[in-house]
């Protein structure tokens, strides 16, 4: 069982954390800078609600794989993996409902750009937070 959720925390994770760093290094800063703004208005609201559904589904299974592990181990190293799941998991659906206010507003507006400035800050956290899970499970074990 813990050599299941070790797979299944190690798979979620990895995807995730890549996802993310794909998404900030290569996606996020060509987009309006190759495209009109409209098309790259248009490619962003298709590319998002899939991203923050990837990141739920992925959270979930790294979630479940840090469960399956705690049946096994014991104290406070197995509960990391699970509180750096959950975590991830608040701040994906956070940025998600955020997503979706956005896509009822004007992108010139003020609220729009706060907004937008809240969800990079909330994708910078869950990237880190990520990160950290990532580098603790592999020294930690």
């Amino acid at each position: 069982m813990e050599r299941w959720g070790r797979l299944m925390w190690r798979l979620g994770s990895g995807l995730w954390l890549g996802s993310i760093f794909f998404l900030f290094v290569a996606i996020a800063p060509n987009v309006f800078r190759v495209l009109p703004e409209s098309d790259a208005g248009r490619l962003v609201d298709a590319i998002f609600p899939v991203y923050y559904a990837m990141g739920l589904a992925l959270g979930g299974l790294l979630l479940l794989g840090s469960v399956l592990r705690m049946r096994v181990q014991t104290g406070v190293r197995s509960w990391i993996p699970t509180i750096v799941g959950i975590i991830n998991l608040l701040l994906v659906w956070w940025a998600d409902r955020i997503l979706a206010a956005m896509q009822k507003m004007s992108a010139g507006s003020a609220v729009f750009h706060a907004m937008h400035q809240r969800s990079v800050a909330i994708s910078a956290v869950v990237f880190v937070v990520m990160l950290f899970g990532v580098v603790y499970e592999a020294v930690a074990v």
